[in-house]
């Protein structure tokens, strides 16, 4: 079935990666989409810091280690689901990268040097057995995503997403003020940067 004009122009699609790479923004970010990736995730240590942090018995390292980690998981999820990242991740074109580049772009090393899950169980009262599980369903996810056709992509990373996350809320206790850890490390990973968006480009 063919779609007509009406159903398409507000969804214009861009594949070509043109001018410098970015390591937050990827390829042809638009000022929004820069905003998003440079500032917004700055939000989330202030907002868990006035809900939650404040109230608990952290020391400085703690409050720091766990403000570096929201900063990169909220701010990880953003710049993997913008556009001009996705143009950059999944894009055919052939590209001069630098190693950065590459390495952001690898479907399976990039996910696999993501260890701060880690952090937990070394600065905060919570198992080994903690991190070693998340970390564990997250490269298997990756593994199995990319072995299946794309047009199945999504709908199986949200499946392993929402059972991983039900299951290891069953089999963990979070560590009090992490409790988001967990299920942003999955989507950042397993659905921000592991499945395959189409970049949509604004009409003007």
């Amino acid at each position: 079935m063919k779609l007509s004009d009406n159903m398409m122009k507000d969804a214009p699609i861009d594949w070509r990666c043109e001018g410098k790479f970015n390591f937050t923004t990827g390829y042809g970010a638009t000022r929004a989409e820069s905003m998003l990736a440079n500032y917004a995730a700055f939000l989330a240590p202030a907002l868990m810091y006035f809900l939650s942090w404040h109230s608990l018995d952290w020391s400085l390292l703690q409050l720091v280690v766990a403000s570096v980690l929201v900063l990169d998981m909220v701010g990880g999820v953003i710049t993997n689901s913008l556009g001009s990242m996705k143009r950059f991740l999944h894009s055919n074109q052939a590209m001069e990268l630098t190693w950065l580049a590459k390495l952001v772009r690898s479907k399976f090393l990039f996910p696999l040097i993501h260890i701060q899950i880690f952090a937990a169980p070394l600065c905060f009262d919570v198992a080994w057995s903690y991190a070693f599980f998340w970390y564990s369903i997250m490269m298997v996810s990756i593994v199995v995503i990319h072995f299946l056709p794309l047009y199945l992509h999504r709908p199986v990373a949200l499946l392993i997403v929402m059972l991983s996350l039900m299951v290891g809320q069953v089999v963990f206790t979070a560590p009090v003020g992490l409790e988001w850890l967990a299920p942003i490390y999955m989507i950042k990973l397993v659905l921000s940067h592991g499945v395959r968006e189409e970049p949509y480009r604004p009409l003007s």
